[in-house]
């Protein structure tokens, strides 16, 4: 009888400790309640949808780039601005790839995404008149061929 008894007191204190262990363990710090401070705290990440930019040279439309962006902005200070800046982020960033210039259809050539990403945060905050958004991300970028919509369509249709 005793000796079920001291296994259940210790089988109480090892769930215990090893609970408080996890716990402390998972937070990443001390439980006194210190908590680690990084250059993202406070920050947000926002996934507004694709954008789909129609490619028109010499009069015609060639294709479309099709592009996923995040953004990343101080949670407090998105929620508590007059207007949700997704649109401003998501017309900046289609201007900018409609109005680049540098897609040439017979030979593709590589965008300069840190200039661009740059360009459009810097355009974005100018129009809000305050620094909200802190980054911008590029989390996909493809140009489909109109060619290839059409055939892809085609074969649908069979």
């Amino acid at each position: 009888m005793v000796r079920t008894l001291f296994i259940g007191i210790w089988a109480a204190l090892i769930a215990l400790v090893s609970t408080y262990a996890g716990a402390t363990w998972q937070s990443g710090g001390t439980p006194s309640g210190e908590s680690k401070q990084s250059g993202f705290a406070g920050l947000e990440y926002f996934h507004p949808p694709a954008i789909t930019v129609p490619m028109i040279s010499d009069g015609r439309l060639r294709g479309y780039v099709v592009a996923k962006l995040v953004y990343t902005a101080d949670s407090h200070a998105v929620h508590a601005f007059p207007v949700d800046p997704e649109a401003f982020v998501m017309d900046e960033a289609f201007r900018r790839i409609y109005t680049d210039g540098k897609v040439e259809f017979d030979q593709m050539s590589k965008y300069d995404l840190d200039e661009m990403t740059k360009a459009i945060r810097t355009n974005v905050n100018t129009r809000l008149g305050a620094d909200l958004v802190h980054d911008l991300l590029i989390e996909e970028v493809n140009y489909v061929d109109k060619e290839s919509l059409k055939n892809q369509a085609a074969d649908e249709a069979k």
